[in-house]
């Protein structure tokens, strides 16, 4: 581990967790200099057990459906105190950001705060036992939408959020994976060099959602187009 980490050891997350992987390396890109609001997901619950915290930066536990409005709201705050050199990003999974929060974080977007949103997906509610989400792939198989003889798994397809993401007209979108380190973290760079809005969207394999070795997160990861 480096001494310049910015996600402390000793947290809860699965062997092998993608979501783990892309906060760190996420964490390495903004720097010291940022604020998180994290909505509830995988991991939120598996950093932030009272009364220990794995975040060695400013952090905030917020809802499911409201990481984009406490986001704009601290935006604002430190935008009066003169502080608009300090990060703020929104960050979630797939559940709480293309699902429940999308209306909040639709606002953030339409109203232009000078903030990045991030979603970690891992293509299901994995943390409350791998549920399907509105990122979870067509025939997918989940605890909701099993596979076998009555079912051929989800029947709808994988929610567009990048393209919902533009349609609003923002400065920057962007698409990124676990799987290519240094291109998340030139996005990631890239993002907070812009003033306004803007979206990344990291793709994170779930070891135990999707059924593959811990060891092989990365591998699997390099094997999504």
């Amino acid at each position: 581990m480096k001494k310049d980490e910015l996600l402390a050891p000793g947290h809860r997350t699965c062997a092998g967790c993608g979501p783990a992987i892309a906060i760190r390396l996420l964490l390495r890109a903004a720097g010291k200099n940022t604020v998180i609001c994290n909505a509830t997901g995988c991991i939120e619950v598996t950093t932030s057990q009272y009364p220990t915290t794995s975040w060695k930066i400013p952090w905030i536990h917020v809802l499911f459906e409201n990481a984009a409005s406490v986001a704009s709201g601290i935006r604002e705050a430190l935008d009066m105190q003169g502080k608009e050199d300090v990060n703020v990003i929104a960050l979630g999974g797939d559940g709480g950001m293309l699902d429940i929060g999308i209306r909040a974080i639709s606002g953030l977007w339409e109203r232009g705060h000078n903030v990045l949103v991030i979603t970690y997906d891992n293509e299901a509610y994995a943390n409350t036992g791998v549920q399907r989400s509105g990122s979870t792939p067509w025939h997918a198989s989940t605890t909701t939408t099993p596979s076998g003889p009555a079912s051929k798994g989800k029947g709808q397809w994988k929610k567009d959020m990048p393209s919902i993401a533009a349609a609003h007209h923002i400065p920057y979108v962007a698409t990124a994976s676990i799987a290519q380190p240094f291109d998340l973290d030139k996005k990631i760079k890239k993002a907070l060099s812009i003033k306004g809005p803007k979206y990344i969207h990291i793709h994170c394999p779930c070891t135990i959602g999707w059924r593959f070795d811990e060891s092989k997160t990365i591998e699997i990861a390099k094997q999504r187009p």
